[in-house]
Parts: structure tokens; sequence; C-alpha cells
């Protein structure tokens, strides 16, 4: 890795952000030389899924200078293997790739990319996710026990389920939306990224947000109002939000996932994305939004993120649009719709407007987050309008209409008294009658629909059953079909591993014979030639010896020497022929054998084949039969699903049958189970069988191969022995007949050998055959096997499917019967239940008339009882002493008084001599409601209770005299000891004291036919005794290197789960941790402690009920660390040294109570121990050498031990330091006699104490300073009074320090002052006035307050105050006084009211302020409106369909109202209008016919007004006129006719244009334009010649298609024409060259392509060559140059700095010479 250049700056770790998310920067130095910069990613790496054995690769593009250096990396292993891991470098297109060929499961990791220069390093990872194909033999596979395989698959399950999501592995995307979003939307980003762990992440957002706000701070003082991207109803997408920049010159980027993007102002309709300023409002728009435009989109200022949005546009359908909905003022509205798929939040608009949930709209959604409603609550009239649903790119849009709320006010029409009090009676009457009904209905109503959930419950409980059992069933029988295939599988592969290993031992020792046998014929081929060699060797010497021996005897050494050539010779074509007939024979064994080993390969080909195309016929046909026997098992699930769905039979019945229906499928699911154990065991069984025999014959034939190739190698090994030495023997005496005799026998053994191979190929086919055989065989029986296996299945599924279904036909006959009998039942009883409704109606009806009657004659003074006497009826108001039914009279039945009943029992009152007017006493009418009986007031509500506590269950009656009977799960309850009933007047409680798991279950309370059931639960949370937690609360406190251990006792359901934490980090098992589970308690041990691992331990427990959290700490005791320099020198003289440092970092857990000091002297080798001194970490050392050099040694102690040592540098004692200089002294006051000063002491003492200061003083202009204080008496404290001035004098001062040494330097000096008294404040300050203002800032002026001697002194500066005029207090505009006379205030809020007043100051301090009589507003001078575009077009022409676009610019002030008009009236509603501050733009999406008009704007303020008008012509391409006919009236002269085109009557702009060819010129000729009527007359018709006409229509867009007249032609007769042939002249072609198209000037980005081209002609064909700068460029290979028929061509690839400058082109020929240049700009 490089290090950080030197030179540059200091070593540093500076983060910087990244443009691409997820890249992590880091600089090294604090300042970057010119030129270079820190190395950052262009493009990134990007995350795979790939199957294994696929190639994988990552590519990176980098950019920086120095160019960086990449490398890559992963998180669990290292990449250095070559071959499985490639990195390289793309020249072509700067691309760093990572390659990963035949990429394997085990390579899945997190990968990263390091790009490192001198300055910098940026570092980005990826992940690589590898899908495993196939069947994995990672570990031994699992036995046939299914429970083991069950439990297996149960932790597999539970492993995956806890996996959560780590800090690391977050999508860096998942912040930059987390840190924009409102709150309400944290828990749906969490979903969409998969995070669970919400502390974690809401103290990471704090952190992320406090760093983001920091560097927005750079750019922008505040960021407010941010608002979330929406799709809206016409297609655009937007989000805004408000910011004030710090300079409005900053940038604005736009960028989406990662990309900038680029934008217009909103005035091009072209431009995809824009943006547009109000004030401090930024609005961004995506017009024409597509699946394409999903992302993240982000709004930089600079390089700092101000804002991430996210645009989800789901695929999703409208299954249920929105309904036009109608309702009453006041009421509440609902709009629902479905969607095709799950989305969590979807837009709604209401009159094109988004609106949220709240007080007025109510946004709701459903659990599976399909179904969207919007409810507008109590509607108003400014409700109605259309509302509209957005869900990804689609809509759906409803109308609300709301209507008046009809009140049914009465009007009185003059009738009595009397006629008044009945008709209110009779109302009333009716309302009560009238609630009665309703409470009956809905109580009957209620009643019904209990009864029916109760069906629907115990329906959908059986449904459920039904399901669960046959899917369980179906779910064993699927499970043991499964473990059957995967173990004849098993078998299949083993019994081929085993096959596949014989063959390969028997080739191998089949190789090792040959081995063998070749390496024993190279050893006597070896042999021979040592032999030979020794008998050469022993012929030398012979020759020598005949040599001695040739004087004697020459001939006899003649003939000797031809003998011995001819032996040799002899010998070496012996041994010629032997070698080649060995070769021979090795060739000829080894062809056997090739052909062998092939016929063995094919054997076991074909062998293969036919057990894998058996193997294939088995599955195929299970897989048929399975299907076959699913499908049965999917129409008998399908058919009881029916059958449940109507089964309306009693909860009992339904139970017993469910119970039934469990055991018989139990029963049958068992049976299958069995079934399908036995056949895997029997298959199991075969194929172990098959393999075994296989393999022992595989074994028999590699044994029998071994055998015959070692009795041949021996045989062969005996006969060359025998041979060779036969032929050593005979080879002198016999050499001929020997070369003979070895010709015959080489030929013998090529003969043999070939046989051999004959027989050998003969049986290795014999042997393939018979395999071949057998395989089929095999196969065979198993295919018969398999297809008799799926009839029986295909039989048993058909049966067990008829039995169910006929089970089912019986179920659902009975089914029904009982509905027909209870809808029967339900008819009847709602036909009583009407008839004696109708009776009471008509009973009550006519007691309502008789009433009326009775009254209407009461009015007249008829039918008042006379009292005289009394019948004992009541009636006729006679006394009497009887009582009617529902009548309240009690006739005395005496001539006094009788008290009668009328007819309704309202009674009147009769005296006996006297007619007076009776009062009534009772109802009108009679009330003949009748009870119910009792009745539910309040009923039972569902209860939840933990374990061990209480639990109460209680309803409410509407009679105190009933009583009830409660019931659990169908048994009685009574009081007991753990059951407690209570009964308070109308109200029943049940309490259940010390709830257990079996107090769980469905309570009944039931009382008079009244029934009300509630479900009790009672939870088992974890729970913890307070002595065991206060016990584990207490701190653990160990030794460094000893254990520690937490345990913690508990109880509660299980199953439990137990985390441990250590500072909220999980600790898991390993590395020094031990954790121990079980049912009760939980016990952590910590290994080896180390002072590192001292914190917060915590528990945490949790079951299906709650979560319990338990607390401890861990304290760890070591020896401290070493104390912290650096040392600081107090005082370093003649005499002492004192220093002083910083305690230890870590105490150890317990505090220091000592330091440990020595002491070395420079130059000697020892230390000499001072002691130990108390916890103050500084030093005093007196016992000095002057002039000596010191080293101190310092070392923390606490009760475990000491530190390391901290060792100072040297300090000197007894050299002359003289203090420093201190701060220049303060003017604390000044007077005429006296002068205040007080100053700071010096920050460096240098080794001294300080005893004391000199102060000096000067007058001003003069360089001499004296002495202030009396010499050789220096001044102690940090203050003096300088006594010695004269009145009226400017003087400045400064001090010195003085220490041991002496005095040091003297300060600089201070601020002049004159000895005077103090001033007096200024007074007010005159002409305050306003000079400028806008609507962010005000300018003020004023003037110099006048001097008022022994009052007011002169003014030196001014303090500006404003005050909104909501508000009490005044806030100050400058901190620091202004000297000048005016000031400009900024910072104020547009059109605010302010109060602004002035102040005067001076050193006597502030003067009286001056304000303004009337507050300002915050505003600019008023300006009249005024239209400042002088080029805005008052005509504009629009093709039908297309987009309309009108913008103004105008200056006013203040801001203006802005009024469109169409003709004099306000536009339609489909035309949008978008204002700002100095403009205003009229929009038309799509523009109709109906949109031509004068368009008129009105910009009016308070000023003035301005107008503005646009004529707006909206048309389309105009239709084609009629046919055309000719008539010719005149010779020489055509008159064309035609029929207008349709689109005359609705443009009045539409014309015509004729235009004629004659058959001469052949060109088309327009005769006339502009021609508003439908004929035409054409003149300078020529005879002889053909005329055709064609007429078009036109408008403001273009023409029509033509309309054709027929041909016009007239006869001419012909004259004889005589011509002459002109006499050819020679023609010479040639030219010089010349350009005819010059070279065009080009401006091209950097790294895009540039095109030059141009024209040149010339003969012959000139030579061209293209220069840049003077430099030929024909042969350099970065140009690509091209000259096609005079068009010379140059292309540049990718542009760059170094391609600016001139270009040229040169022609030359033989005849001339031209030349062309242009310039090339490179954009920046």
């Amino acid at each position: 890795m490089p290090k950080p250049a030197g030179g540059t700056g200091v070593s540093v770790a500076i983060r910087k952000r990244s443009r691409v998310p997820g890249v992590m920067v880091t600089q090294y130095v604090e300042e970057l030389p010119p030129g270079s910069t820190t190395p950052d990613f262009i493009r990134k790496p990007i995350a795979l899924t790939i199957q294994e054995g696929k190639l994988a690769y990552f590519k990176a593009v980098v950019s920086g200078y120095p160019v960086p250096d990449v490398s890559w990396a992963r998180n669990k292993g290292d990449i250095s293997n070559s071959t499985k891991y490639v990195s390289r470098f793309d020249e072509k297109n700067e691309e760093y790739i990572l390659e990963i060929p035949n990429v394997d499961s085990d390579q899945a990791d997190t990968y990263k990319c390091f790009a490192i220069n001198p300055f910098g390093k940026a570092v980005c990872t990826a992940a690589l996710n590898v899908i495993e194909v196939g069947f994995k033999k990672r570990a031994p596979a699992p036995k046939s026990d299914p429970d083991e395989f069950r439990k297996m698959l149960k932790k597999t399950v539970a492993k995956r389920k806890e996996k959560q999501w780590k800090e690391g592995e977050i999508d860096p995307r998942f912040w930059e939306v987390l840190l924009s979003a409102p709150k309400k939307d944290y828990e749906r980003i969490c979903q969409e990224f998969g995070v669970t762990d919400f502390r974690w992440m809401l103290r990471k957002l704090n952190q992320k947000k406090k760093e983001r706000e920091a560097e927005q701070s750079k750019y922008v003082e505040k960021i407010h109002s941010l608002k979330q991207i929406e799709v809206k109803t016409d297609g655009t997408a937007e989000f805004e939000l408000d910011m004030k920049l710090k300079d409005l010159n900053s940038k604005i980027l736009l960028f989406k996932d990662g990309e900038m993007l680029d934008y217009g102002d909103g005035t091009n309709e072209a431009t995809k994305h824009n943006m547009q300023k109000f004030g401090e409002t930024y609005l961004f728009s995506i017009r024409d939004v597509s699946p394409e435009d999903a992302g993240i989109y982000q709004v930089d200022v600079e390089e700092v993120n101000m804002f991430s949005t996210s645009l989800v546009l789901p695929d999703v359908e409208f299954n249920t649009t929105l309904k036009d909905t109608k309702v009453i003022e006041g009421r509440d509205a609902v709009f629902e719709c479905a969607l095709s798929d799950p989305v969590p939040q979807i837009t709604w608009c209401a009159n094109d407007i988004s609106v949220e949930h709240g007080k007025k709209y109510n946004i709701t959604v459903s659990e599976d987050k399909h179904v969207h409603k919007l409810a507008v609550k109590n509607c108003t009239e400014e409700d109605k309008g259309v509302y509209t649903a957005i869900a990804g790119l689609r809509s759906s849009q409803g109308t609300l209409n709301v209507e008046e709320d009809p009140s049914a006010s009465g009007k009185d029409d003059g009738a009595d008294e009397l006629v008044r009090r009945l008709a209110a009676e009779k109302a009333r009457l009716r309302k009560e009658k009238d609630e009665v009904a309703r409470k009956a209905q809905a109580e009957k109503d209620e009643a019904a629909r209990r009864a029916q959930a109760e069906k629907d419950k115990a329906a959908r409980r059986e449904q459920d059953c039904g399901r669960k059992r046959t899917r369980r069933a179906q779910a064993e029988r699927d499970e043991g079909a499964r473990r059957a295939q995967a173990e004849r599988d098993d078998m299949v592969k083993k019994g081929q591993a085993e096959r596949d290993e014989a063959a390969r031992r028997a080739q191998a020792e089949r190789e090792e014979a040959a081995r063998r046998a070749q390496a024993e014929r190279e050893d006597m081929r070896a042999q021979a030639e040592r032999e030979d060699m020794v008998r050469k060797a022993q012929a030398e010497r012979d020759d020598m010896v005949k040599e001695e021996k040739a004087e004697k005897d020459e001939a006899a050494r003649k003939a000797q020497a031809e003998k011995d050539e001819a032996a040799r010779k002899a010998q070496a074509e012996r041994d010629d022929m032997v070698r080649k007939a060995q070769a021979e024979r090795d060739d000829m064994v080894r062809k056997a054998q090739a052909e062998k080993d092939e016929a063995a390969r094919r054997a076991q080909a074909e062998k293969d084949e036919a057990a894998r195309r058996a193997q294939a016929e088995i599955d195929d046909m299970l897989r048929k039969a399975q299907a076959e026997k699913d499908e049965a098992a999917r129409r008998a699930q399908a058919e009881r699903d029916e059958a449940a769905r109507r089964a309306q039979a009693e909860r009992d019945d339904m139970v017993k049958k469910a119970q039934a229906e469990k055991d018989e499928a139990a029963r049958r699911a068992q049976a299958e189970k069995d079934e399908a154990a036995r056949k895997a065991q029997a298959e199991r069984d075969d194929m172990v069988r098959k393999a075994q025999a296989e393999k022992d014959e595989a074994a028999m034939r590699a044994q029998a191969e071994k055998d015959e190739g070692a009795r041949r190698a021996q045989a062969e090994r005996d006969d060359m022995v025998k041979k060779a030495q036969a032929e050593k023997d005979e080879a002198a005496r016999r050499a001929q007949a020997e070369r003979d005799d070895t010709v015959k026998k080489a030929q013998a053994e090529k003969d043999e050998a070939a046989r051999r191979a004959q027989a050998e190929k003969d049986e290795a086919a014999r042997k393939a055959q018979a395999e071949r055989v057998e395989a089929a065989r095999r196969a065979q029986a198993e295919r018969d096997e398999a297809a008799r296996r799926a009839k029986a299945e295909r039989d048993e599924a058909a049966r067990k499917a008829r039995e169910e279904q006929d089970e089912a036909a019986r179920r659902d006959q009975a089914e029904r019967e009982e509905a027909a009998r209870k809808a029967q039942a339900e008819k009847d009883e709602a036909a009583h239940i009407t008839q004696a409704e109708r009776d009471e109606a008509a009973r009550k009806a006519k007691a309502e008339k008789e009433a009326a009657e009775r009254m209407a004659a009461m009015a007249a003074g008829k039918g008042l009882g006379s009292g005289s006497e009394g019948d004992k009826t009541g009636k006729n108001g006679k006394g009497g002493d009887g009582i009617l039914v529902n009548g309240l009279g009690d006739g005395s039945g005496n001539h006094e008084k009788g008290d009668g009943l009328d007819l309704d029992g309202s009674g009147g009152d009769g005296s006996g001599d006297k007619c007076k007017k009776r009062t009534r006493v009772s109802e009108l009418i009679p009330n003949n409601i009748t009870d119910h009986g009792v009745h539910f007031l309040n009923g039972l509500s569902d209860a939840a209770a933990n374990v061990g506590e209480s639990a109460e269950l209680s309803c409410k009656l509407s009679s105190e005299d009933s009583n009830g009977l409660w019931y659990k799960d169908g048994k009685k309850l009574e009081s007991n000891d753990g059951i407690t009933i209570v009964k308070d007047g109308a109200h029943h409680r049940l309490i259940i004291h010390d709830c257990q798991e079996r107090d769980a279950g469905k309570y009944k309370f039931e009382a008079e036919g009244r029934k009300s059931e509630a479900a009790l639960n009672v939870k088992d949370p974890p729970k913890i005794d307070a002595d065991a937690l206060s016990k584990f609360s207490k701190p653990v406190i160990v030794k460094a290197g000893e254990n520690a251990s937490f345990k913690l006792p508990f109880s509660g359901k299980e199953p439990i789960k137990i985390q441990w934490f250590k500072e909220d980090e999980e600790l898991l098992e390993g590395h020094g941790v031990r954790i121990e589970k079980s049912s009760t308690d939980s016990r952590i041990l910590l290994n080896k402690c180390q002072r590192k691992d001292t914190g917060e331990i915590k528990i945490k427990i949790k079951n299906e009920f709650a979560t319990v959290e338990a607390t401890s700490k861990l304290t760890v005791l070591d020896r401290p660390t070493p104390p912290q320099g650096p040392v600081e020198i107090v005082e370093s003289s003649l005499s002492v040294i004192a220093f002083k440092w910083r305690p230890p970092k870590d105490d150890g857990g317990c505090p220091v109570t000592n330091y440990n000091l020595e002491r070395q002297q420079l130059g000697r080798n020892t230390w000499t121990k001072i002691g130990d001194i108390p916890g103050q970490p500084s030093y005093r050392d007196t016992n000095l050498d002057r002039g000596r050099k010191y080293c101190y040694r310092i070392r923390a102690k606490n009760v475990e031990g000491f530190s390391e040592s901290l060792t100072t540098n040297d300090i000197a004692a007894g050299t002359l330091a003289f203090p420093g200089s201190p701060a220049p002294p303060k003017i604390v006051s000044a007077f005429k006699d006296c002068i205040n000063l007080a100053w700071l002491p010096p920050s460096s003492t240098r080794g001294g104490s300080i005893i004391g200061y000199n102060v000096e003083k000067r007058k001003k202009g003069s360089n001499f300073w004296s002495q202030a204080n009396p010499k050789n008496d220096p001044i102690r404290d940090k203050k003096y009074a300088v006594k010695d001035v004269i009145e009226g004098v400017e003087y400045e001062f400064r001090v010195s320090a003085i220490n041991t040494c002496g005095p040091g330097e003297p300060s600089g000096p201070s601020e002049c002052t004159i000895a005077r008294d103090p001033k007096k404040s200024p007074g007010k300050i005159k002409d305050l006035k306003i000079t400028g203002s806008s609507y962010s800032s005000l300018s003020l002026s004023w003037t110099k307050p006048k001097e008022v001697k022994g009052e007011e002194d002169e003014a030196k500066g001014y303090f500006v105050e404003i005050r909104p005029t909501d508000q009490l207090e005044w806030s100050r505009c400058n901190t620091n006084a202004v000297i000048q006379t005016s000031f400009t205030v900024v910072g104020l809020k547009s059109m605010a009211m302010y109060w602004v007043r002035v102040i005067a100051v001076n050193e006597g301090g502030e003067g009286l302020p001056q304000s303004f009589d009337n507050y300002i507003i915050a505003m600019p001078p008023p300006v009249k409106p005024k239209f400042t575009d002088k080029k805005m077009k008052s005509f504009m022409v629009v093709k039908a369909g297309n987009t309309v676009r009108v913008s103004v610019s105008f200056e006013a002030s203040p801001l203006p109202d802005i009024t469109w008009l169409k003709d004099g009236v306000p536009v339609a509603k489909h035309v949008t209008i978008n204002n700002f501050e100095k403009g205003s733009q009229l929009f038309i999406y799509t523009s109709e016919l109906s949109d031509t008009g004068v368009y008129t704007v009105n910009v009016k303020n308070m000023v003035g007004q301005d107008t503005f008008t646009i004529e707006i012509r909206v048309t389309d391409d105009p239709k084609p006129p009629g046919p055309v006919e000719l008539e010719q009236h005149v010779q020489g002269t055509v008159t064309l006719s035609w029929t207008s085109s349709p689109d005359e009557k609705q443009d009045s702009h539409l014309h015509y244009m004729v235009m004629k060819r004659d058959s001469v010129k052949q060109t088309w000729l327009t005769l006339v334009d502009c021609l508003f009527n439908n004929k035409f007359t054409v003149i300078n018709i020529l005879p002889g010649r053909e005329y055709n006409f064609r007429v078009f229509a036109k408008n403001d867009i273009g023409l029509s298609e033509p309309s054709v007249s027929p041909v016009w032609g007239t006869t001419k007769e012909r004259e004889k024409f005589t011509y002459s042939m002109p006499v050819s002249k020679t023609l010479d072609f040639q030219a010089s060259p010349k350009f005819i198209v010059p070279l065009k000037r080009h401006a091209a980005p950097p790294g895009y392509e540039c095109y030059m081209s141009c024209a040149v002609t010339g003969n012959p064909t000139p030579h061209i060559t293209w220069y840049h700068n003077n430099v030929s460029l024909n042969t350099n290979p970065n140009y690509y140059i091209t000259n096609v028929c005079g068009v010379c061509s140059l292309l540049i690839l990718r542009v760059g700095p170094k391609d600016m400058g001139e270009y040229k082109v040169v022609a030359e020929s033989p005849l001339g010479y031209d030349e062309c240049s242009t310039k090339l700009i490179v954009k920046e």
C-alpha cells in the first residue's frame, strides 16, 4: 500500500463523501497539491447472484491523479490463488476486472475493491451470492428415520429465522432515504430494506443526522418543509424542499441512483427533469413518468447532500376501481379500490391535490395491502369534485357529489292548540314505535348474525380441520415418497460409484501388470547389452593378445579378425531383428489392450445408458403415478372444500364428524406411510443386492484379468531369458543359422500376439454383449415393477377418491336437507313474526283513530263525564270504580267526584254537580309496547391474564332479578377455592384466582335463554424473581486472567429464546465464551477476562408472550496504564525543577493511590529512587546540582501493582530562562489623574515562577518608554493604577514579567487612552430615513447627533435594532457598532411588518433610540406592473394534441395578483397556471380545438396594472378538398372548380393553393396561393400539351393531401422539323483540386467522439493529407481517416485536451494544390 506523499501536508485521515453511494474515501493529507486528486470510483462493482459453475466477474472504473493502484480482497478468505481469481485491466474500457471462473458456493462472500494513490484511498464492497445446483454430497446422507430428518429440517428453519442484518451489511441507499423521510415512514422503509434492529437504527440515524446537519451548515442557513416524491394526476412526479442558501451562486445538483441529471427551469416542454424556484422553495418535477424513472433521487448543494427521496412505481393493476359517490351534507363518504398486488401505500388526490391522513381524511389499508380506502369526514359543498387513487403508473378516479340535507320543517296552519298537541303526541308515539321496532329488528338481526357467525365459524373450523388433515396426510405421503426416491437415488449412486471404483481398480491393475512386464523386458534388454559390452571388451583384449602374436602368425590374425568381424556383424543384425520383433510385439499388445479397453468402455457406456433409460422410465412412471395421485387428491380436496362450505349442521355434530374423519385420515396416512416405507425398504434391499452382485462380478473379472496378465508377463519373461541365453551360447558358431531362425521366431511371435489380441477382443465383446443383455433384462424388470406399483397406486388413489367422493356426497345431501329444514323453520318464524307485527300495527292504528275522534269530540265540548254515577268501567266520565287495562282511572262511585277513563285510558275529571274541563293526568294514547324479556346490556368480552394473576369476566343484564349460570367449555362452573361467582344487581362477575394454563378456554354466561361468550387467554411470559434479579444486578469484580460467570434463574412457557449481550453486542459461543441454557436458568462463563472485557452484561429472555431483560456489570481489575504525557515543565530554575503530567488513561478499575518516581542524571547509568508520592500528578524537585540535566521515570500504582513507566525528556537546572511576554494590558478605566490597567500572565514562564511585573508608559507618538511603578518594587498583582499622568494627554502602556532570572520581554502596547474623566452618552440621531428596500432587506441612513457640552458627547458608533410587530423584544442587527451613518438590515421576512430604531453610542454608553413613527413593511419600493420581455409573441399556432406553454415575465412590487382570461372569461379547469415571483406561465398539457381564442393576462397590484394579450390558434392538418373539375369557356384557358374542404367551416384561416404541371417541363408550378374560394381560371394553356392540376387545402399548420384533376390536353398539327447535328468538340475534364464543402468549426466535450468532414473535387484524383497543428496525421493510428468519392472525413474516438488546435486538409495533384482548415475546441 502506498504511503502518504511527503512534503504535501501533514499525514491525516480525512473521511470524504463520494458521489457514488457506498464508497468510502479517505484523504491522507490536509491540502491536496494543485492538479492532484484523491482516488474515487466512477462506477463501482455491483452485487451478483449467479449459478455455481458459471463465470462471475466484478468491474470497476476509478479516477484520481496520480493514477491509483487497484486491488481486490474478500471478507472471509484470500484471493491469492491465481487459478480461482484473475485480476486484470481492460485498457479499451479503462475497467478493472476481477474474474472468478467456475464459481463455487464456497466463494460466496463480500468482496472489496481498493483504489490507492499517495494522497488517499477509496474502498467499496459488492456481494457475491452463489446458487447451488443439484445434489451436494457434503455430509453423509440422513438415515431413514423420518423423525431425525424432521428434526434436522426444524433446526435449519430455526437458524434461518434467527439471521438478522448487521451494521456493515446495510444497503447505503437505506440511510439516504431514511435521513429525509418522516418518522411515520420509518417502519415501512425498514421493512423494505430488511432492517429489524430498530434501536440500533435510531441510534445510528441520530448520529448520521448530526453529521449531515454539520455538512449542510456549510452551504445553507436552514432547510425545512421536505416533501417526499409523489406522482400527480397529470403523469408527473414532484418533490420539493425549502432551503436558504448562504451563497446564492452555489451549484444545485440532481442525482438519480448516483448519476447526475441535467434539468431545466420548466419552460421547455421537452426537458425531462426540471427545477423551479419560488422564493426559498425548490420544486423538482419529472415529466412523463415511466418505469425507468423509479429510483432514489438526491439533491446536493455543491458536494453536500440535502435531500433524498425514493420513487417506487409498483407494477399493479386496479382490480376494483373507484366508484362515483353521492352523500348527504354532514355525513362521511368512502372511496375504495382493490389492487392486483400488495402495495403498502398509494397516493390519494382531491381535485388534483394530494391529501394525507388527518382530521378531514381517514386513509386505511387492509392487512393484505390489497384494499385501500379513503374516508372524507363530515362532507360539505367544498368537498365536491374528482378523487383520484394513484398506484405506480396506474390511476383510478371517482366523483363525490354532496347533496343538501332535506329539512322537514312544518308550518303552522293556524289550527288551535288542541290539534297541535294531538299532532305532537302522534309524532312522539310514532317515534317511540319506530324506535321499539328498530331495537327489536336490531336485536333480531344481531341474534341472526351471531347464529350465522357461529355457523360460519364452525364451518370454517371444519374446513380448516379438513384442509389441515389433507395437507398433513399429503405432506406425509410426499415426505415418504421423497425419502424413498432419495434412498433409491442414493443407492443407485452408491452402486454406480462402486462399479466405477471396481472398474478403475481393474484398469489400474492391468496397467500395473503391463508396466511390470515392460520393466522386465527393459531389464532383460539392458542385461543383454551389458553382456554384449563385456563380450566386446573381452574381444578387444583377445585382439591385443593376437596383435602381440601378429609377428608369429600374420595370416592367422587376419583370419581371426575376419571371423570376429563376421561374428560382430551377425550379432548386430541379430540384435536389430530381435529389437524390431520386440517392438512389433509390444505394438500388437498395446493395440490389443486398447481394443480391449475400448470394448470394455463401450460395454460400460451401453450398460450405463440402459440403466439410465430404465431409471428415467421408472422416474417417469412414478411421476405420472404421483401426478395422478395428486390430481385425485386435489379433486377429492376440492369436493371436500365444497362440501364443507355448504355445511350448516350443528357444531357438536360437526365436531364428532371432524373427529371421525380425523381418525380415518390419520389411519389412511399411517397406512400410506407404512406402505411407502415398505416399498422403499424393498427397493433399497433389491438395489443393495444388485449393487453387491455387480461389485462381486467386477472384482472377479478384475482378478481374472490380473492373473492372466501376470501369467503372460511371466511366460514372456521366461521365454526371453531362454532365447537370450541360447543366442549368447550359439552366437559365434552359427551366425547365419541364428539369423534365419530369429526371423522365423519373430514371425511366429507376431502371429501369436495377433492371435492373442484377437482372442482378448472376442472375449471382451462377448462380455460386453452379456452385460448389455443383463442390463436390458434388469431395466425391463424394473420398468415392469414400476408399472405394477404405479398401477397399484393409481387404483388405490382412485378407490380412495371414490370413497371420499361418496362420503362427501352423503354429507352434502345431509347438509342440504338440514339447511332446507332450518330455512323452512326460519321462513315460518319470519311469517309468524310478520303477521304478529301487522296485527299489532293494525290495533295501534285503530286506537290512534279512536283517540283522534275522541279528542275532536272533546274540542267540540262533548263527551264530558257528568259524574252522577259510576258504572265501574271508567267510561264517559262517570265516576266508577273500574279500571281499564293500561288506564289510571279510579272512579270513586259517588256523586261528588268521578275519575273515569276515556278510551285511551287518559281519563277525564268529572264532578258531581258542575261540568268542568278535565285535566289529563296520563298519556293520550296507551303505551302498548310489550316486554321482550331479559337481554344483555353489556356482554362478555375476551380477557387475558398472566399465570398466577387473577382474571375477571363480567356482563350486565337488563333485569336485576334474573340469575344466570356460568360455563367453561360446556361445563357448568360453581364457586370454589379457585373461582368466585359474584352477582351485584344486574352485574354478574366471574373471578378466577391464580390463573393457570388449564384455565384458558371459552366461558359462557346464560340467563333466561340469553347467552354471551368470551375467551380467556392465559399467558405465561418470562419472569424473574426479585431476589434473583437483585443478586444478578450486583456488579461482578474479577482480576485480569480470572474467569467471570453470570447466572440468572427464570420461569416461563417454552420455547424460550435466551441471548447474552455485552455493551449491546451479542455474545456467542466460542472465543472464551461458554453459554449454558436450560428451561429454568441460563449461565454464561467468560474465561480469562481482560481489562477490555469491562462493561455492561445483559441477558434477554423472550417467548411468544413477552421479552424481559436484566443487566449487570463486569469489572476486571488490572494494573493501570502508564501516565499520560507530554510532561509539562512548571518551573526550571537554579534550585528547583517542577513538572506535572496527566493521570493514566485507564486506572485499571481501582483508583491510583501513588506515583513512583526515579531520577537519572544525564551521563550516568544508574537511576535514583525518589519514592512514592501522593496521587497528585505533579512533583517539585529541590535536590539539584546547578547546571545539570535530569531525566525522570514515572509509574502509576494501584492495589493491583505498578504500571509501565513514563520517561521525561532531559530537564536542565540552573540556566537563565527569562519569562515570556504577557498579553497587552487592557484599559479598565481612565480619569484625568489616574488610568487603571489589567493584564494576563505570560503563557510561558521559561522554567521559573513569576515574582512580579513592571509597567511602562509613553505618550502617543513618542519612542521613549518610562517605568510607571517604582524601581526595585515590582508589582505583585496583575493590575495597577497609573497616577503619574497629565490631563488631556494620550498614553500607551506595556508590561514585562519578572522571575528569578530577571525581567522578560515586554508585552505589546495597549490601546491609546486619554487621561480624562469618562464621557457622557450621546443624544438621539437625526433625519432617520429609508434609502432602499427589498423583500428581505432594508437600507437606512441618518445624521450624526449634535454634541451638547456637559450633557451629550460626540457619538462614536451606532446600533440598529428591529422588532416584529407581533413581538415585544428588540433584536440588534449588528454586534459591533458601525461608524458610518448608514446601514442595511438583511434577513427580513417578505411582507412582514417591523419597528426599526437606531441608537448612538460612545465611551460613555448608549444614547436614546430614534425610531420611525410607523412600522416598516419588508418590500421593495412600489413598482407599477410592467412586462419586461420585449420578444413575447402575440400570436401562436399549435397543432391539436400538442402542449401549449405561454410564459410571460414582468416586474412589479408588491407581488401582484395575476389573472388569465380566455375571450374575456376565466380559463378552463384543464388549463394550468403557474405563477412565480417575476413571471407566470399558462400550460395546456393536451390542446384541443376548443382551446383556440384570445388569452389575456392581467398583472395588478396596489400601484397599477398591465395587460398582455396573445392569440392562440389550435388547429390540425387540413383535410383535402373535394374532386377537381375542369371546364374551358375561353380558348387558351381552363377553369378549375372543387368541393370545399370539410375543415373550412371550423377554420376561418383555411385557404387553397393551386399547382400545375405540363408535359414539357414536368415540374410543378404554383399558380395561386391564399385562395379563399372554390374556383380558379388558369391562362396560357398551349395546344398540344397535357396539363395536370392539383389543389391543396392550407391552414396555419400546413398543407393537406392534394386533390388531383384529370389530365387536360389539346391536339396540335405537327409541322415538318429539320435538325442539323452540331460538330462535336473534344472536352478536357482535367481540373485542379478544389474544396467544394469546407470544414466546419467543432466544439466537443471530453471523452466524446468528434467527426470532421469536407468535400473536394479534382481530376486526376488528388492526394489527401490531414494535419493537426502542422503535424501529419495520415500515419497516426489514433485517428480514423477515410476518403470516399471525394468526401474526406476524420474521426476522433475520445476527445481530450491534447486534441485541441487547428486541423488542416491538403489536396494535391499534378495540376495544383488546395487546402482547408478549422479549429477544434474541447469544452471543460
